[in-house]
């Protein structure tokens, strides 16, 4: 049977392999011209005061192309978002068992998705309907949704053929029939009207995260297991099997096809450009001719670097390697304490999704209808404040015990002024990103698109533009995008269900009504958000936590804005705390030599820095307050 299945599988392999990889080519083409629409719609209103027909239809639907045809790659390749220290941790037959589970409730899943996305394409076909500003038939694009998501399950079927193949040969027999019977019965029981129907909302509410909670703890994709949560959710909450089944495929069209989205693929391509322009090496360079001199000085030049970096990237783990590769040489070179100096580079990632413009800070804004622009903003003070306190705890440790970090050599005046160049780049992203977003001249998805030009024109500029440049900023891109955009898949459906349960404001005034200072359950959340922070990426955590967590923050009276710029700094700390502290495994990916402990007892000043920042915070929110206020009136 396993020689059977593997034919299958290769079979399987032969066929869907190409058609995934010419789907990612399509989406690597469109999200190259993604940015030109909205930067040519900005030239055209200032030049010529008028505005390209169509141009937020044209960018909706770039993105919804992007993102479902993009989706099977990702799969086939690497596999979307998972938590996996705790099944890691598993024997390997447990893990193929869990595999099998997993890709076979998957696979039905999708290919349930798929159909509904035809069902509402026809409907749109018999109907006739066309888009507002370009007229153009809008069942096209729920027909490409569903071909996207066809192709997905067909990679996911390849996936449960696979685990299949290793579970028939752990010989595993009573086990492997459960699995695959649970997985069967979980789904298709609620679709044939088996489901508890006499649940209170907030029961149901409660249970449904519980259920979401173990199957993401148990290695099913963050997206996949939201996505499925809300299906089965809709079908308890609302008491009804084809509703539910409909909004599986509005919901996701929805998503992908939604305007204000396309701030994502357009900042992370701009952060991308501005990897691959050399903006690193220059910040790096220029701050190590300012402070590579003082004790400790180069390891400040890479905090310095870090939050430089920051403010181009959005990200904390391609802060973290980035800026890894081109300081640790030097570092080593000139006898740094290793503890130090990956300490410092791990720390100093967290800046990335602090400092302005921030992925965090969008998707929060996402969750939370915010605004972002004010988040921006927000991130600024403390941003500075953190990279302050970095930058003072190495001056300290070098100044104490100078072995730890000797110092570097000395320049010039005339030296340090002309290094001044090497952040020219930088300033000028930072300035025309930000600086339109306040000024009114442009929105923050007009204000991704210009940075993503803005950056693609600087690396021509500086001779770093070649078409390997080109494929892998775009892939790299079009990763992050799909792999947060099915998340956000997830979420959209999942929220059907919440919104039934009204679970998130059942919390909110059961935690409004407890007796008890409402610091308390702030630090809760703290502590919460910094043990999340050691299993998740930031932006994952947002998505997942945020809906039901945000009500009760806002009702207790803490300010939406101040709590999005303390969020993304706990869930940072939680990105540098043992036992995972994924920026920890970035940079010992960089550092291979260093052992994983020296690293984390490296990050451990820096993480009292950052509990100092947020203590300074709570103390003091004005210091995150301040200036939006000040700038949006």
């Amino acid at each position: 049977m396993a020689t059977s299945l593997n034919t299958a599988a290769t079979g399987l392999e032969k066929f869907i392999k190409p058609v995934s990889r010419i789907a990612n080519y399509i989406s690597l083409g469109f999200l190259l011209i993604m940015p030109l629409p909205v930067f040519f719609d900005v030239v055209a209103r200032f030049a010529f005061r008028g505005a390209l027909p169509g141009g937020i239809e044209i960018e909706s639907f770039m993105l919804l192309i992007i993102v479902f045809l993009g989706l099977s790659f990702i799969q086939f390749n690497e596999g979307h978002i998972r938590i996996g220290f705790i099944v890691s941790n598993f024997p390997k037959w447990i893990q193929n068992l869990l595999d099998c589970f997993h890709y076979l409730i998957c696979t039905l899943f999708f290919f349930f998705m798929s159909s509904q996305l035809i069902n509402q394409g026809i409907k749109k076909m018999q109907d006739n309907v066309i888009t507002y500003d370009l007229e153009i038939p809008i069942w096209i694009f729920w027909f490409i949704g569903a071909i996207g998501v066809l192709i997905l399950a067909t990679v996911v079927a390849l996936d449960f053929l696979r685990a299949l193949q290793r579970s028939l040969e752990d010989k595993r027999w009573p086990w492997l029939i459960l699995s695959l019977v649970a997985a069967c019965f979980i789904l298709i029981a609620p679709l044939s009207g088996f489901a508890p129907m006499g649940l209170s909302g907030a029961t149901a509410g409660i249970l449904g995260m519980c259920f979401l909670f173990v199957l993401l703890f148990l290695g099913m994709p963050i997206g996949f297991g939201m996505a499925l949560t809300g299906l089965l959710g809709m079908i308890v909450a609302y008491k009804a099997v084809m509703p539910s089944l409909a909004m599986l495929g509005i919901g996701p069209f929805d998503t992908a096809s939604n305007y204000m989205l396309t701030v994502v693929p357009l900042f992370v391509l701009m952060g991308e450009f501005s990897y691959h322009s050399g903006i690193s090496e220059d910040l790096f360079e220029t701050a190590n001719k300012w402070l590579g001199r003082l004790p400790g000085g180069l390891a400040m030049s890479s905090v310095a670097g870090c939050a430089g970096f920051s403010a181009v990237c959005g990200d904390s783990l391609a802060t973290s390697v980035t800026m890894g590769t081109v300081a640790l040489p030097g570092m080593r070179k000139h006898n740094y304490d290793m503890s130090l100096a990956t300490g410092c580079l791990a720390a100093g990632g967290t800046m990335g999704i602090l400092i302005p413009p921030s992925v965090g800070f969008i998707f929060y804004a996402i969750v939370t209808e915010e605004s972002i622009g004010r988040l921006f903003i927000a991130g600024i003070g403390p941003g500075i404040l953190l990279a302050i306190l970095f930058i003072g705890i190495i001056y300290v440790r070098a100044k104490i015990n100078p072995e730890l970090a000797p110092r570097g050599e000395s320049t010039t005046l005339k030296e340090k002024i002309v290094s001044l160049k090497g952040v020219i780049g930088m300033l000028s992203l930072f300035v025309l990103i930000l600086g339109g977003i306040l000024g009114g001249i442009f929105s923050p998805v007009e204000g991704g698109a210009i940075g993503a030009v803005g950056a693609f024109v600087y690396a021509l500029i500086r001779g770093r533009v070649n078409k390997k440049m080109i494929m892998s900023s775009l892939q790299d891109s079009l990763n992050i995008t799909c792999k947060l955009l099915l998340i956000l898949i997830g979420v959209g459906i999942l929220s059907y269900f919440l919104a039934a349960t009204r679970l998130p404001f059942v919390l909110a005034n059961f935690v409004t009504g407890l007796q008890i200072n409402r610091f308390f359950i702030f630090g809760a959340v703290i502590i919460f958000f910094i043990i999340l922070g050691c299993l998740l990426n930031v932006i994952p955590m947002i998505l997942l936590v945020l809906p039901t967590i945000f009500p009760a923050i806002v009702a207790l009276g803490f300010d939406p804005i101040w709590f999005g710029v303390v969020t993304v700094l706990t869930m940072e700390m939680g990105q540098i705390t043992p036992p995972i502290g994924v920026n920890v495994f970035a940079i010992g990916s960089v550092a291979k030599d260093v052992p994983m402990q020296d690293i984390f007892r490296g990050i451990f000043p820096f993480f009292i820095g950052m509990i100092i920042c947020v203590a300074l915070l709570v103390i003091f929110p004005q210091i995150a307050l301040y200036l939006p206020n000040l700038l949006f009136k």
